[in-house]
């Protein structure tokens, strides 16, 4: 074969395969959860520490205005509870969301309507959903 020609190569990709994949390639390019939402609420992401913000603070600059606040605060709730069933009180997830308890129980309770979250019937704290 001459160094000037071209060799054609193709590769048969199943259905699930090409899922696979462009869910990959998404997953390299979108941020995190924790991150969109540290993103545009200004707050650290899960696990960082940072002094809790007043209720009154504007919005970060970086914020995209298409975004839900309300939604994106809900959501917080969830990326406060480890995916290893430990279920947690409602004051605990307030302070790690930076909203007062009544604003997290508040999406809480939404979010177990949607089944989103769970409410232990012993201790009454949260947690996501067990498989």
């Amino acid at each position: 074969m001459a160094s000037s020609e071209r060799v054609s190569i193709a590769i048969t990709l199943s259905p699930t395969q090409v899922d696979e994949v462009v869910r990959a390639a998404a997953r390299a390019r979108a941020p995190s959860l924790s991150t969109l939402i540290a993103d545009t609420l200004g707050a650290p992401p899960a696990g960082e520490h940072e002094p809790r913000r007043s209720r009154t603070a504007p919005p970060a600059d970086s914020a995209d205005p298409r975004l839900s606040r309300s939604l994106l605060r809900g959501l917080s709730l969830l990326t406060c509870l480890g995916s290893d069933g430990t279920a947690r009180g409602i004051v605990e997830l307030a302070r790690d969301a930076g909203m007062s308890p009544s604003t997290a129980h508040r999406y809480a309770s939404t979010l177990v309507e949607l089944g989103l979250l769970e409410r232990c019937p012993k201790n009454r704290k949260y947690r996501l959903p067990v498989p």
